[in-house]
């Protein structure tokens, strides 16, 4: 049997294009573990908590967010709530799709926040960081996971669960010395650093080079997207 998968519903920093939308989904019953709100900047504290209260998962794309005048991702509230987003790129045709980038995005926002708010209130620095680095791992792998209703399959390491691995090179310059191997990983590691990849099993790459695909055809169809997409809207390719 399997699992059903979330249905995503996208909430930015702007007015709401269906005012009272959500008080209709909720009237209905609708609302629940299925649905996951990407950015959901628009959602004031007594909305957020309801829909903590009935299992919704939320998706951040810092990067993007910042980007496109959303608003601060949603990270610091969830978490005065208990819970924690996912985390998305939402513009992979303007940004990077690494994760790991995300997840530094996203944490280094959120302390900012954090520090800013310490300092308003002490007039001094925070004596520690609000945040774990291994909390932005997580927004990666298990909250991942969790926002497709997949945890009992992907997201972390453990009997039944299907094996994903990623192999990290921690012996290259940019990640000397290894003092917290989740640190290096979240604020050091890069593409670069991506030596091998497993997927449910089966490697699909290794010691640095990706197996069964012919990227040439693959980056053809790419430039010629590009250019396709570029004349239509009358830009210099």
């Amino acid at each position: 049997m399997k699992a059903p998968l979330a249905a995503a519903q996208a909430a930015g920093g702007g007015p709401a294009r269906t005012p009272g939308g959500w008080q209709m989904l909720n009237d209905a019953g609708l609302l629940g573990a299925h649905v996951n709100i990407v950015h959901g900047h628009a959602l004031d504290d007594v909305q957020l908590r309801r829909f903590c209260d009935l299992g919704l998962s939320f998706s951040a794309a810092a990067e993007s967010e910042m980007s496109q005048g959303h608003g601060h991702p949603l990270t610091g509230r969830l978490r005065t709530f208990g819970r924690a987003p996912s985390l998305g790129v939402d513009l992979e045709s303007v940004l990077s799709g690494d994760m790991l980038t995300q997840a530094r995005i996203a944490l280094g926002i959120q302390r900012s926040l954090d520090n800013v708010a310490q300092r308003e209130t002490t007039g001094a620095i925070p004596p520690t960081t609000t945040i774990p680095v291994i909390e932005a791992l997580r927004w990666v792998t298990l909250e991942g996971a969790r926002m497709l209703r997949q945890s009992h399959r992907i997201g972390s390491l453990a009997p039944g669960k299907q094996a994903d691995l990623v192999l990290i090179r921690a012996d290259t310059l940019n990640m000397q010395p290894v003092h917290d191997p989740v640190a290096s990983v979240v604020f050091q590691a890069s593409l670069a650093n991506i030596d091998s990849v497993m997927v449910a099993g089966r490697w699909r790459k290794r010691s640095g080079r990706l197996l069964d695909v012919d990227l040439a055809p693959l980056l053809h169809e790419l430039d010629a997207s590009g250019r396709r997409i570029a004349a239509a809207l009358g830009l210099q390719h």
